[in-house]
């Protein structure tokens, strides 16, 4: 652990030095120190070769070298880099082929990172009537990334997008709606947003409606509509619509109780990763509830579980797993490796 410190503090003392023949004016020393560094991966000094190549400090002028430099920084998340390089784009010196993105998407990556002038202009973009930036807008002020948290400011972004149709907007406003987050608390409210998401094709927003629908609440309580809805969006590939339908089939609790359905949903969710489904599915099969015992399947879906939620898996694996000889090991491992493949995608009766 010294070791590695002390051995980032020739870097460091170069930079520095870098950086003071810089402003000094002593460029083809702070070249000489950063280059370097650059080549070595260094984000800062990247950007600072492009910045004395795009001023032609030290150097002759080159765009070209310079948009590089600034590239290789930007995309290791170096804001002033990204900010410099949505300038050379918005300048026409630079393609957007070439920069991987428009002006406009570096500003928005600059702006995340809180660059005061990237801000500016994703305000700019979206007091234009640019329903990206309007959208990236909303996230911001909600998550208070690149500026102070303000659920208020988010909702008056976040409905400017959605008024031009947005989903992602609509649907964002649903949850400011159902939480009370920049807007009186309104189950109705939210259940109109994520009614207009839904319609437009948006998964989480199809769940969360269901959910609304299926406990009554901003909504006459509709089953057949909630259901319809959880499978919209499970088919879509929402693992946690698909979790919550295997745990309603298989309670059977104000639903329908099919334990074919709640199995197959199950591995379906556990195919995607979804430890909860893994140590669920694990249950049934380790006790044969809606199917054949099969010990070496639990024990594979609670090895799957373990390595992402430990916490959640722990026990039981003990319990089931903790005595394994090597052939059944080996069998475990082998069913583990089948649930990390892709899996294939099978079609659900609509109909229990």
């Amino acid at each position: 652990m010294f070791g590695l410190v002390l051995l980032a503090l020739p870097a460091q003392a170069d930079f520095a030095a870098g950086v003071a023949a810089y402003k000094q004016g002593r460029f083809g020393e702070a070249l000489d120190r950063f280059a370097p560094l650059a080549e070595a991966g260094d984000a800062r000094a990247q950007f600072a070769l492009g910045l004395l190549y795009d001023n032609g400090e030290g150097v002759a002028r080159d765009d070209a070298t310079a948009f590089g430099w600034y590239r290789r920084a930007a995309e290791q998340g170096y804001a002033k880099a990204q900010y410099n390089l949505a300038l050379m784009l918005e300048r026409g010196r630079a393609s957007a082929a070439a920069a991987g993105g428009e002006a406009r998407d570096w500003y928005l990556r600059a702006a995340l990172r809180g660059n005061t002038d990237a801000v500016t202009r994703v305000h700019e973009y979206a007091g234009g009537g640019d329903v990206g930036a309007q959208r990236q807008l909303g996230r911001m002020y909600a998550l208070g990334q690149g500026v102070a948290k303000s659920p208020r400011d988010a909702y008056g972004w976040f409905a400017k997008a959605a008024a031009a149709g947005d989903a992602e907007a609509a649907f964002a406003l649903g949850v400011q709606c159902e939480r009370g987050e920049g807007h009186l608390q309104s189950d109705e409210e939210a259940a109109r947003w994520y009614a207009r998401a839904a319609a437009a094709g948006h998964p989480a927003a199809r769940f969360n409606l269901a959910r609304l629908q299926r406990l009554g609440r901003g909504v006459g309580r509709d089953l057949e509509a909630a259901r319809a809805g959880y499978e919209a969006a499970a088919e879509a590939g929402l693992v946690s619509a698909q979790l919550t339908l295997a745990m309603l089939f298989e309670s059977g609790q104000g639903w329908p109780h099919d334990l074919a359905l709640a199995l197959a949903w199950y591995t379906r969710a556990a195919h995607n990763g979804s430890a909860e489904a893994q140590v669920n599915l694990a249950y049934l099969y380790a006790e044969g509830i809606g199917t054949a015992a099969d010990p070496i399947e639990a024990c594979a879906l609670l090895e799957l579980a373990l390595a992402t939620r430990p916490a959640l898996a722990e026990d039981n694996h003990r319990l089931l797993c903790g005595a394994l000889d090597g052939t059944t090991r080996a069998a475990v491992t082998a069913r583990a490796a089948a649930y990390r493949a892709p899996a294939a995608e099978t079609r659900l009766s609509a109909a229990p």
